[in-house]
């Protein structure tokens, strides 16, 4: 495996598994909102970089945007449960 497609997978993977943890902490909806729209931006350049990356070889770029398209995918479907926690009135009580 490309030895740069490594380190930079790495520079975008520690940050957007420590945000994930900061969801979980986080004390306030609207403080997890934020989080959530830091983590889809971060997974979106993270995929539009392996996607524009040239020279990699075909195994190399499929590893590289299947490991940041779950990543993105995570991303936005926790953004859209914080968007709709946010301004759907919370949870029903029965």
């Amino acid at each position: 495996m490309n030895e740069s497609l490594i380190s930079t997978c790495q520079l975008f993977l520690i940050p957007l598994t420590i945000l994930f943890a900061a969801v979980g902490v986080a004390n306030t909806r609207f403080v997890k909102l934020l989080v959530c729209l830091l983590g889809v931006a971060l997974a979106a350049l993270w995929l539009y970089r392996i996607w524009l990356w040239t020279g990699l070889s075909l195994i190399d770029r499929r590893t590289g945007l299947g490991l940041s398209g779950m990543f993105a995918l995570c991303w936005v479907l926790t953004l859209l449960h914080q968007v709709k926690s946010s301004f759907g009135g919370g949870y029903e009580r029965r």
